[in-house]
């Protein structure tokens, strides 16, 4: 094989080129091992647009966003006090946190909507004229918050609490993703432009919190039938990111938010955050009939629908493993998802593209996610559908030929049974 067929990796190991492209390197790119643990070896493809990883520094956590919610690990990083690199990747997205003993001090990301005059932008310290003004003297060489100032758009002091700004949205941002991995470098690194914040992590991540449950109930008035988009007439167009222009082309043919997202290739959270700015800078205009003010039901607090899936989830699992103990897992999770799909064909929105797992199991991260888009009387519809499968389970509890005695099982969930009772 010769050195023109594979990637080199910079620890001295050598990737041929058909496991180079399985990872996803293209032709003469180079790679590096960025972290190992056991038989277990990360390896970093170069050339891409995201922030380069300190590869010189200890890889001491990774995670899968799906098990483990952003905000968790980034707490958990936050309680320990660590200093360090935490790099969050989706797809082709990527942001990165710098920490100092447990403190955030700068952030960074590959995508458009978060570069640095768009977010101006978005909370009213530049004008559309001057955004337009700068991209045009904007080049490689030099800062966009430089040309900034020397256009007299910002003082050095307002470009300071700019990028404060800037950081602060893309930490926000972070925890509307419900998918993802994160790796996190401990050790002191200094970016290029630090900027130490004047809020305390913990408030950035009360803050990201409030801001995804304020964007899940954005989605879930575009999936209502009655919401329609349109642009605006006439409307000005600001330099815009791909995206923004994907749907806004979109939107000519259909107005629909189910019909947007599928024209335009975009899942409905990125769909959703694009729309929110597109709308903020007036360049589409969203009509729902279902404003909470005028709907006859009462809209449960956030927390408390985290509370009562959560409740149920643990209700349900402590149902299932007598089950599971006595016919496997996969016949289990087979009955229930029949169960599952029934309550899905009358309606139920909550399990719509949920099941259980061939473990038996039911991710309470996913039902969470459901139920709090769910619009109108959220908690009715997760005690109405997580209840019938509580009442499944013990229906076969009581009546399985190869479980004599029910009554231990369900009287160890009583406590879980009575917090349920509103």
């Amino acid at each position: 094989m010769s050195d023109e067929s594979a990637v080199h990796l910079e620890s001295g190991a050598r990737l041929s080129a058909e496991a180079a492209r399985a990872l996803g390197a293209g032709a003469g790119q180079s790679a590096r091992a960025v972290g190992r643990a056991g038989r277990m070896l990360l390896v970093e493809v170069e050339g891409g647009d995201g922030p380069a990883v300190p590869w010189d520094r200890d890889l001491v956590l990774c995670g899968d966003v799906r098990a483990f919610p952003l905000a968790d690990l980034l707490q958990l990083v936050h309680a320990a006090g660590k200093s360090g690199f935490l790099l969050f990747q989706y797809g082709t997205e990527e942001k990165a946190i710098y920490l100092s003993r447990g403190e955030v001090v700068f952030a960074g990301s590959n995508l458009e909507a978060d570069r640095l005059g768009l977010c101006l932008l978005r909370v009213g310290m530049l004008t559309r004229d001057q955004l337009e003004a700068a991209e045009r003297r904007f080049h490689g060489a030099t800062r966009f918050g430089k040309i900034l100032v020397e256009l007299g758009f910002l003082t050095p002091r307002d470009l300071w609490e700019g990028v404060k700004t800037q950081v602060e949205e893309i930490v926000r941002s972070l925890f509307s993703y419900t998918a993802g991995w994160i790796h996190f470098w401990e050790g002191e690194i200094e970016p290029d432009n630090t900027v130490r914040l004047s809020l305390p992590t913990h408030r950035l991540i009360d803050e990201g919190l409030a801001r995804r449950d304020e964007l899940l109930r954005f989605i879930a008035q575009l999936e209502d039938a009655r919401t329609r988009i349109r642009a605006r007439p006439g409307a000005r167009r600001t330099p815009c990111s791909e995206n923004e222009r994907a749907v806004l082309e979109a939107l000519a043919e259909d107005g629909s938010y189910g019909a947007l997202c599928h024209r335009t290739g975009l899942d409905p959270r990125t769909a959703a955050r694009t729309l929110q700015f597109l709308q903020l800078t007036g360049q589409v205009q969203i009509d729902s009939a279902a404003s909470g003010a005028g709907d006859d039901f009462a809209t449960a607090d956030d927390d408390v629908v985290r509370e009562a899936v959560s409740l149920h989830c643990k209700l349900i699992f402590e149902l299932t493993a007598p089950l599971v103990a006595v016919d496997g897992p996969q016949a289990v999770a087979e009955r229930i998802n029949r169960i599952v799909a029934e309550s899905v064909a009358r309606g139920r929105r909550l399990f719509a593209g949920l099941a259980f797992d061939a473990r038996a199991g039911l991710d309470p991260s996913l039902v969470e996610h459901r139920a709090l888009r769910l619009p109108g009387d959220r908690i009715r519809e997760v005690d109405e559908t997580l209840g019938e499968i509580v009442a499944y389970l013990e229906f076969e509890l009581r009546n399985h030929p190869s479980i004599a005695d029910a009554a231990p099982f369900l009287e160890a969930v009583d406590p879980l049974r009575a917090m349920l009772i509103r």
